[in-house]
């Protein structure tokens, strides 16, 4: 009888090279901008009030990822991670299933390394400050991720839980080589930062044009849905480039994009994909301004991952 390889979140921890991904994130979003890959728009829920997601995406090589997520805001009271996700990776010539995973590892993983793919494409400079905006999960792996790139010099982090933010700071500082140190106050942290990197649960904008300082390269990854902002309007009148991980997903999910666009601070063209920066398309800086990445994570990401991982373990199995 057919058994189908499971593996948990410590295992797909152990088998990630960061670099690795990276890499293998870069190509494709390269492979999605050039419409290879069959990637339909996310079946979106509510459940109870929490949000539930099911991605799916067929990726020529790799086969074609499933993954069912949600966002529980209230699951760190449980002693639970906020974001919970199963991701099964299937052949596409036969359909069976190949692997299914713990999706949570996996989507942070995965997360990250887009958003280091912002900065290689959008950023380019080594050294200077990193800020974090959010020190829950996901900012560790931001940090970590942002840091294989960059190589800043110091890493502030700000949390509106002042622990959250002195624990991550501390765990951080045995691992990086770079001053880290965890700030009280948004205003200094978004002043201070060369790239900013917002990683929260927030409603409203925590990225507030009027405390950014040129050159300054933004990411954002909270705010997926249609009423909840993490950028402001005034950034986005800064921005020299306004990149997005997807234009048909972004302007259909996060307020980041739909808002700006009903007011007409925004045209749809304005907006450049990740994968047209990566084929060198469209530049992902132009100046010395503002630019801006937002990311609403698609289903390539997972795939490309889930395969990546499918392909560590078999090494591994040899």
């Amino acid at each position: 009888m057919y058994q189908i390889p499971m593996i948990g979140f410590e295992e797909v921890e152990s088998v990630i090279d960061p670099e690795e991904l990276i890499e293998e994130i870069c190509e494709c979003f390269k492979l999605y901008s050039m419409k290879r890959t069959v990637t339909p728009p996310r079946t979106v829920m509510y459940v109870e009030g929490n949000w539930w997601g099911i991605m799916t995406s067929y990726i020529p090589g790799c086969g074609v990822g499933v993954k069912v997520v949600s966002v529980i805001p209230d699951n760190p009271k449980r002693g639970l991670r906020t974001t919970q996700a199963l991701v099964t990776l299937y052949d596409h010539e036969t359909g069976l299933p190949l692997i299914v995973m713990d999706g949570t590892s996996l989507t942070a993983h995965r997360t990250a390394a887009t958003t280091a793919a912002s900065i290689k494409f959008m950023w380019r400079s080594k050294g200077g400050t990193l800020g974090l905006i959010g020190a829950g999960f996901q900012g560790r792996y931001q940090v970590l991720y942002a840091y294989n790139v960059m190589k800043p010099d110091r890493i502030l982090i700000y949390d509106i839980v002042k622990k959250a933010s002195e624990r991550l700071s501390k765990e951080l500082s045995r691992k990086l080589d770079a001053e880290i140190k965890s700030v009280s106050s948004l205003k200094d942290l978004l002043e201070g930062s060369h790239v900013v990197i917002e990683a929260t649960t927030c409603k409203e904008p925590v990225i507030i044009g009027k405390y950014l300082k040129p050159p300054t390269h933004v990411i954002s990854i909270g705010a997926h849905t249609p009423t909840e902002r993490a950028i402001d309007d005034d950034t986005i009148r800064l921005a020299e480039v306004y990149a997005v991980d997807s234009r048909e997903a972004t302007s259909r999910e996060t307020g980041d994009v739909i808002q700006p666009l009903e007011s007409g601070i925004l045209k749809l063209e304005d907006l450049v994909e990740l994968g047209e920066i990566a084929l060198g398309l469209r530049p992902g800086r132009v100046g010395k301004g503002i630019t801006i990445f937002k990311t609403v994570g698609i289903a390539v990401e997972d795939t490309c991952a889930a395969y990546y991982v499918l392909r560590k373990l078999s090494r591994k199995a040899k």
